[in-house]
């Protein structure tokens, strides 16, 4: 069976969700996420030189490109209309341990780590 774009990319591209309710005052870390996806090629190359070059740069280049690539969220700026993409990036990066959480758990999913053994089996 051949590769249908519109029916198997949301499989094809790994997410990580990060549950961090208790961080913003809620009950439970699951009363609020934000679901992201893994970086197009290019940008993971940018983002591993912007790691490279110190957290100033990779704090950057992370709040950048964040808004794109979240996925889901289930934060909300009024009770029925759901916060942009943009605000809930600015909103991850009002706090230095919401925005620690987030940037740790992206950079510690399975799509940035290495393949096992030499051969990458």
């Amino acid at each position: 069976m051949a590769y249908v774009r519109n029916k198997a990319y949301k499989n094809a591209i790994q997410k990580i969700r990060v549950d961090f309710g208790t961080i913003i005052g809620q009950e439970k870390d699951e009363d609020a996420y934000i679901v992201l996806k893994e970086l197009p090629t290019m940008e993971m190359m940018q983002l591993q030189e912007a790691h490279e070059k110190g957290q100033k740069e990779l704090l950057g280049f992370f709040k950048d490109v964040l808004p794109q690539i979240i996925v889901e969220h289930n934060l909300y700026e009024t009770e029925t209309q759901k916060m942009k993409n943009s605000d809930v990036a600015a909103f991850i990066y009002e706090k230095l341990d919401l925005t620690g959480k987030i940037i740790g758990e992206y950079a510690s999913a399975s799509f940035f780590t290495p393949p096992n053994g030499k051969d990458g089996k």
